[in-house]
């Protein structure tokens, strides 16, 4: 089999971009029940990393994670949601998917509420940027 010239220099150069990437995300989970009763729970993770669990005590609390895009892999993290009876289960990030595709500039901003989940690609978005992804699931326990 021969490799063309061609070929070796994109290799190159996918391995250098690869080196040298900087694209950070930033993924923000923001409790926005304005009543926290019940409390709102929830576990996120990967399938490298598991980022445990979190119990937000107030409005506004801001769950934060980072991390560095893999070029050669597709990232996904998910995160499991309870609030009460209610629940949701979905990806928060996904390099094709949420986030991943929707957003360019490296901030993937979760907003949860009575409602739904809500996502837009700032920090501290005004209502307007903010849009309804999910719905909460009524649980049967």
């Amino acid at each position: 089999m021969k490799i063309s010239f061609y070929s070796l220099l994109v290799l190159s150069f996918l391995f250098v971009q690869q080196m040298n990437a900087t694209e950070k995300i930033n993924v923000h989970i923001v409790d926005g029940i304005k009543k926290n009763k019940p409390q709102l729970i929830f576990r996120c993770a990967s399938g490298d990393d598991d980022l445990g669990w979190h119990f937000p005590t107030y409005q506004g609390s801001d769950f934060q994670f980072s991390f560095k895009l893999n070029f050669f892999v597709e990232t996904i993290f998910f995160c499991h949601f309870w609030w009460g009876k209610k629940d949701a289960s979905f990806e928060v990030y996904r390099n094709s998917g949420a986030c991943g595709s929707e957003i360019h500039t490296g901030i993937c901003y979760w907003l949860v509420k009575e409602d739904g989940f809500y996502l837009a690609n700032q920090t501290s978005p005004p209502p307007s940027f903010l849009v309804r992804k999910f719905g909460w699931v009524n649980a049967i326990y």
